[in-house]
């Protein structure tokens, strides 16, 4: 998976915010040249067949109906995928918003986080995205929870009139993975609850919880909580088997995969960095790799296969699942000043 920044610039201040060493700290933004090359380098050798446009916040990059046409009409791109709050969406042209390749993940926040009059703007973009722009299915929501009482009860009436069927779920890392002395196990422990409450309310909504890569470990699930949500899991997976992919059931209703692939993430200098938790330490010149497979397999060799002799918690150390590279006990990021000392923030891995 590889996703092109387009730009930094934000239209909110997401307390829970991901990228948070770049966005809103300029107004940088990818030249139209520069975002060819990063499309090239991504499509060239296709090995990915997906786009994804982030920022900032992309639909206000100055360029973005440009770029979103030049990567929808190239032959070799599946899908392109514009990550976005949606409260200017109604930026994008007509052609674009229905265009088949279109597809949206939406950070969808609550008015308390984002304000009620953009809040309002956003519902109202997605209904018309899906009744006026034939959106159904083209896009998911995204639910980003970074607190023990995290309220996601604002969620529920959009579900109920857009009729969704799957939701995205992030048990967000806190900022610079800061998790004020507690281990990601203690942290995770923390979250599980509402994670949890969560996960059977959108059931009972009719709608299934797909994971995102801020996942609970698995040992933090007791054995009756794992049986119970496996068993709402094998419930659905039956009904609904022909309509979802393979990889698609094993992040849903809990997460069964417990380590994390590179994301490559390539910044508006055509920098790339090994996902934003580890932006401070992984910055690469795409320009220094032939294709997009050499740069993988390069933070492969330099970050993930290292990160299996790194634990965060007592309980890793010894854990089978751990030494087998089959749990990351979390996002890398809890693991980057172990994983990293003694190297400078930036330089190569």
């Amino acid at each position: 998976m590889a996703n092109i920044m387009v730009n930094e610039a934000c239209n909110l201040r997401c307390p829970y915010c991901f990228a948070e060493e770049f966005v809103n700290k300029s107004k940088n933004e990818m030249t139209v040249a520069d975002f060819r090359t990063a499309l090239n380098f991504v499509l060239g050798d296709g090995s990915d067949r997906q786009v994804g446009i982030i920022g900032g916040e992309p639909l206000l990059y100055s360029h973005i109906d440009e770029v979103m046409r030049m990567a929808l009409s190239d032959p070799r791109s599946e899908y392109v995928m514009i990550y976005t709050n949606a409260v200017e969406l109604d930026r994008l042209e007509t052609d674009i918003l229905r265009a088949k390749k279109f597809r949206m993940l939406v950070n969808f926040n609550s008015y308390e986080d984002m304000g009620q009059k953009a809040f309002e703007k956003m519902c109202d973009n997605l209904i018309s995205f899906q009744n006026d722009h034939f959106g159904e299915g083209r896009f998911r929501l995204s639910i980003n929870i970074y607190k023990p009482d995290f309220d996601y009860s604002y969620v529920i009436p959009i579900i109920e009139e857009l009729g969704f069927d799957v939701i995205r779920l992030s048990v967000s890392v806190p900022q610079k993975g800061d998790l004020n002395g507690k281990t990601p196990l203690e942290y995770f422990n923390d979250m599980k609850l509402v994670a949890m409450r969560f996960v059977c309310d959108m059931i009972r909504h009719g709608v299934i919880t797909g994971f995102d890569c801020n996942f609970l470990p698995a040992c933090v699930l007791t054995d009756n909580e794992r049986e119970s949500v496996m068993a709402a899991k094998e419930v659905l997976y039956n009904a609904l088997s022909d309509k979802f992919s393979e990889d698609f059931w094993q992040r849903s209703i809990v997460n069964e995969i417990h380590n994390c692939s590179p994301v490559i993430d390539i910044l508006p200098d055509l920098r790339a960095i090994r996902c934003f938790g580890m932006s401070e330490y992984t910055k690469e010149n795409i320009r220094d790799f032939a294709t997009i497979t050499d740069l993988r397999n390069h933070y492969i060799n330099t970050v993930d296969r290292p990160a299996i002799d790194v634990w965060t918690s007592d309980r890793c150390k010894d854990c089978f699942e751990r030494a087998l590279g089959e749990c990351s006990g979390g996002c890398l990021l809890f693991k980057a000043e172990k994983l990293f000392a003694g190297k400078t923030a930036g330089s190569k891995s």
